[in-house]
C-alpha cells in the first residue's frame, strides 16, 4: 500500500503572481503555463509562462471566473458576467461559445467548471442564489454536446470536482457552508445527494482532489485551505498566506492558490500531486 504523506503544518506561502484585480480560476496546461482570471483588471485571463513572463492572454468580453484545460489545450471558461460557458483556443484569440442556456432559459451566471476523465464538463450556476433564495444549479455538458441539469434548489453552488475514481461529484455549497456529494451514473445523471461536511464559519470556494483522494477546499475566510476525506473527515488545514482564498490547482507537488485578499497567487509545497483532471484521449 502506498504511504500517504501527512498534511504539512509549517508551509511558507511563496507569491508567484501579483497585480490580480480579483484572483480566481488558476489552472495549468500540460506545458506548464499558468492561467488565471482578472490579471491587471476585471474580465481578462492572464498567463504566466514557464519562463516567468506574465501577461494578459485573453479578453473574453465577459467576466471569467473558473477555468479548466481540455485535452487539446483549449481553456474552458465559466463566464458569469456573460452567463455562458466559453472555450478559448491555445492562441488566446479564438473564442467559441459552449452553452448559454438550458431548454431556452439563460443561465444565472456560471461560477466554476471541472471535467471528468471521459471529457464530460460540469459547471456550477449560482449567481443570485442564497440560503433565502436557493435557486442555484449544477449542469453537465456531455463530450458530444448535450446539456443536462444535474441539480437545482442549491444555495450558491460554487467549486466542484469529480472524485478520482470518477464515481462521485462534489460541490461546495457556499451559502450554508457545506460540502455536497452526488453519485454519478453511467447515463449521465447525479443521484443520492448528501451532505458530506458542514463548516461552522463561511465560506467554501474552489475544491480539488489530490492523488490520494483527499479533497482540498479553499476557504474564503480564515486564509486557509482545508483538507478533507471523501467522507468529510477534516484531515488538516494549511495557511494560504492571506484571506479571501478563492481557488487552487496543482503543478507537480506544489499547490497554487488564488488569494483575492492579497491580489495574488501563492505556491505551497505540499508534497503530493493533484489528481488527474485533464480528459484522456
Amino acid at each position: 500500500m502506498t504511504d500517504i504523506p501527512p498534511i504539512p503544518t509549517d508551509l511558507q506561502p511563496y507569491p508567484v503572481v501579483a497585480d490580480i484585480d480579483f484572483a480566481e480560476g488558476p489552472i495549468f496546461d500540460q506545458q506548464g503555463n499558468l492561467y488565471f482570471v482578472n490579471y491587471l483588471r476585471n474580465g481578462t485571463i492572464g498567463r504566466k509562462t514557464p519562463a516567468g513572463t506574465v501577461s494578459v492572454w485573453c479578453e473574453t468580453g465577459g467576466q471569467a471566473n473558473g477555468l479548466k484545460v481540455d485535452k487539446d489545450g483549449s481553456v474552458v471558461v465559466a463566464d458569469y458576467g456573460g452567463k455562458r460557458i466559453l472555450r478559448v483556443q491555445p492562441n488566446g484569440t479564438d473564442i467559441e461559445g459552449v452553452t448559454d442556456s438550458y431548454e431556452g432559459e439563460p443561465y444565472l451566471g456560471p461560477n466554476d467548471v471541472c471535467f471528468d476523465l471521459a471529457g464530460n464538463l460540469y459547471f456550477s450556476d449560482p449567481t443570485g442564489s442564497s440560503n433565502e433564495n436557493p435557486i442555484g444549479r449544477v449542469y453537465r455538458v456531455a463530450r458530444e454536446g448535450g446539456v443536462t441539469r444535474l441539480a437545482d434548489g442549491m444555495a450558491f453552488p460554487n467549486g466542484l470536482a469529480v472524485s478520482p475514481d470518477q464515481s462521485k461529484l462534489y460541490v461546495a455549497e457556499s451559502s450554508p457552508n457545506r460540502l455536497i456529494a452526488f453519485d454519478l451514473t453511467a447515463d449521465g445523471r447525479a443521484t443520492n445527494k448528501r451532505v458530506v461536511r458542514e463548516w461552522p464559519d463561511p465560506t467554501l470556494d474552489g475544491i480539488m482532489f489530490d492523488e490520494y483522494g483527499r479533497l482540498w477546499v479553499a476557504r474564503w475566510t480564515g486564509g486557509t485551505v482545508d483538507v478533507v476525506s471523501e467522507t468529510g473527515e477534516l484531515l488538516g488545514s494549511v495557511n494560504a498566506g492571506g484571506d479571501k482564498v478563492t481557488n487552487l490547482c496543482w503543478w507537480e507537488t506544489s499547490l497554487y492558490v488564488t488569494v483575492a485578499g492579497q491580489h495574488s497567487i501563492h505556491r505551497l509545497e505540499v508534497g503530493c500531486h493533484g489528481a488527474e483532471i485533464v480528459p484522456r484521449d
